[in-house]
């Protein structure tokens, strides 16, 4: 065996486990081909040998050729996102994290549902992308990218076809939290809900001081984190999660107190006038 045979095997074995535990990330489309106006899901898609906690990136499309109708995150093995995927006319930003890891074939971080407009052949790719091992130090894992091109035609009856989704999200509980790094050290609220179909398409959340067969709530849409209004934490605060096909699951957080502090002075006030009341009553009776 010449020296160039020996270098070229050695280079070969010490690649072997750099390819072995290089993570993939790779777009897949359905169906294809698919007929103008048509919809086509695209979804992304992650292998790896090992596990890995953090992923984000950014997904690149032709906004000439497909138009972004929706994002689902339903079977998703991110649990955490800092960036959801949002529908935008030129590209789709993520970030999220999985605590505990994730590693084999075929993890779904998100799906994107497109309407295509024109006779051409669209190709999605994705630029920006990290991947980060679950080894406690946040290490860089190598990353191999798959584009997808998607055949559209003039006439084809081709097209996506979503499954019913008549269940409520899953259940899920809200977590107070406060720190002096974050909203000016006020509470608030973080909470995660889970839809296993067409995913979570948004919150809404009511505080109030009363019951709710004696109110009626003001509802207001926001996000998670949520900075509580009421920061004396006297109201219950319902907490509505909706997934993209209308249903919903309400969530309850407590109220950890009942009397304000300046409730407290006033209930103290009252309290000194009802004794002096009722001094001044006896001593005149016995007088």
């Amino acid at each position: 065996m010449n020296r160039l045979s020996r270098v070229v095997i050695l280079s070969l074995i010490l690649s072997c486990p750099m390819a072995a535990s290089a993570a993939t990330v790779s777009l897949h489309a359905q169906p294809t081909p698919v007929g103008v106006g048509g919809l086509v899901q695209v979804t992304l898609s992650l292998d790896s040998a090992v596990s890995v906690n953090a992923f984000s990136g950014i997904l690149n499309f032709p906004s000439n050729l497909l138009i972004p109708v929706s994002v689902s995150d339903g079977s998703s093995i991110v649990s955490i996102w800092i960036t959801h995927p949002a529908t935008t006319t030129k590209s789709i930003a993520f970030a999220g994290i999985t605590p505990g890891g994730f590693s084999g074939r075929g993890g779904t971080l998100f799906k994107v549902l497109f309407r295509t407009t024109a006779a051409v052949d669209a190709t999605l790719s994705l630029t920006n992308v990290q991947i980060l091992r679950n080894d406690g130090a946040g290490t860089n894992e190598p990353v191999t990218l798959v584009p997808v091109t998607i055949s559209i035609a003039q006439e084809s009856s081709a097209t996506f076809v979503e499954a019913p989704d008549k269940a409520p999200p899953e259940p899920f509980v809200a977590y107070l939290g406060r720190s002096p790094q974050l909203f000016k050290n006020e509470y608030y609220l973080a909470f995660t809900a889970v839809d296993k179909n067409s995913g979570i398409d948004h919150y809404e959340v009511a505080e109030t001081r009363w019951p709710l067969w004696l109110v009626t709530p003001v509802w207001r849409r926001v996000d998670s984190p949520y900075v509580i209004h009421d920061q004396y934490l006297t109201s219950d605060i319902f907490i509505k999660a909706f997934d993209r096909a209308g249903n919903e699951r309400t969530s309850l957080f407590s109220r950890r107190n009942l009397i304000r502090p300046n409730e407290w002075l006033v209930l103290y006030i009252m309290l000194l006038v009802l004794a002096a009341f009722g001094f001044y009553r006896r001593r005149n009776i016995h007088s």
